[in-house]
């Protein structure tokens, strides 16, 4: 059968070609000056520095009033600003000592897209005496705010797509830029040049199921005939003819029996003989103590999905994947949540640091637009 013809306009992916400008506004009749450089940085003289640092918090402001300005600042006053680049050379050169300049000028143009404001760590005023995190590449104002008289709202990092993910370290740098009562966001950007932007938080999955230790002896006795009845298949284990089984969150109903998977019988049987809780099934317990309920979450890439409510009453908020199972790189992780959220779910990376168990989430977002 012949593909239907569907009538849209793709999406125009921005070039950003050096020596023009991204901007429909008209050039000054008295072209610019380049930015100059002394004492190992780039700067821009007054009066346009003035201009440029209190309407779009670009650059640093010096005691002769001129700014200096960062490699990423500069190309965005080029493509915006009708700044020229200090030669026709001077980015090719750059590259040369500073790779990196292509990504965090394509980041940091579109990070400012939206009208927000966009400061990298080094040009941050004094007025704002915040405690910058090591990993942190920059600060965000939202678009309705002045930078110069409102704290910033969000600490920002980037990657490419094919960069390596620590993801004990994304979850401290998440936790300690929340402590400072701050968003993380976090900008990926892959080899067509084109930027994804993620939101980094920690969710605390949490349902209505019943808990173990909400049976009386006589429900847990019952458990532990049927439990007594079960038959190997596989991995996991069948109970035949069961009647009244009180754990609904644990197997399910097939065959006028009950299929348990291997975690769900193992943890089973590790309530009922009274023994610890096996490192194994750590992160099993901890979610299972929250009241959810758990099923295999192998059609959407993930180790489980996570309901609220029995299955059938509605759809699973959480797609959950332990760290160990988690992405390797940005262009894994950034497959994960597209998949996610395109079944409406959303995706956590499952962690724990100091005896605790931590969910990590990602979701694509637009910083003013969201």
């Amino acid at each position: 059968m012949a593909r239907q013809n569907r009538k849209f306009t793709p999406r125009q992916r921005t070039t950003r070609p050096l020596g023009a400008p991204l901007t429909s506004n008209q050039p000054p009749v008295q072209p610019l000056q380049p930015p100059s450089h002394r004492d190992g940085a780039w700067f821009l003289e007054p009066p346009l520095s003035s201009r440029l640092y209190q309407k779009s918090g670009l650059g640093k402001m010096q005691s002769d009033e001129s700014i200096r300005l960062t490699p990423e600042e500069i190309m965005f006053c080029h493509w915006h600003r009708h700044v020229p680049l200090p030669s026709e050379t001077w980015f090719e050169e750059l590259i040369s000592t500073d790779a990196d300049i292509i990504a965090r000028s394509i980041i940091f143009d579109t990070a400012r897209s939206g009208g927000e404001i966009l400061i990298p760590v080094e040009n941050i005023p004094e007025k704002w005496d915040i405690d910058l995190l090591d990993s942190t590449w920059a600060l965000r104002w939202n678009r309705e705010h002045i930078f110069s008289k409102q704290p910033p709202v969000a600490h920002v990092r980037w990657a490419w797509t094919t960069d390596q993910i620590d993801w004990t370290e994304m979850l401290q740098w998440t936790r300690e830029v929340h402590s400072r009562d701050m968003v993380a966001e976090f900008f990926v950007i892959d080899e067509e040049m084109d930027v994804t932007m993620y939101l980094l938080g920690l969710d605390q999955p949490g349902g209505h199921q019943t808990l173990w230790e909400s049976f009386s002896s006589e429900e847990k006795d019952h458990l532990s005939t049927l439990w007594g009845q079960r038959i190997a298949r596989g991995t996991g284990w069948y109970i035949p003819r069961v009647r009244n089984w009180p754990w609904d969150t644990i197997g399910v109903e097939h065959l006028s029996g009950r299929h348990l998977r291997q975690e769900e019988g193992e943890l089973l049987s590790v309530l009922l003989s009274n023994l610890e809780v096996p490192k194994e099934l750590h992160l099993y317990n901890d979610l299972m103590s929250r009241g959810v309920l758990l099923r295999p979450g192998f059609k959407f890439g993930s180790r489980w999905r996570v309901y609220e409510t029995p299955v059938g009453e509605a759809h699973a908020p959480w797609l959950v994947q332990p760290v160990e199972l988690a992405p390797s790189t940005w262009e894994g992780a950034c497959l994960a949540v597209r998949l996610s959220e395109g079944v409406n779910k959303t995706w956590l990376c499952a962690l724990q640091s100091e005896d605790n168990w931590f969910y990590l989430h990602m979701q694509r977002w637009l910083p003013g637009r969201n």
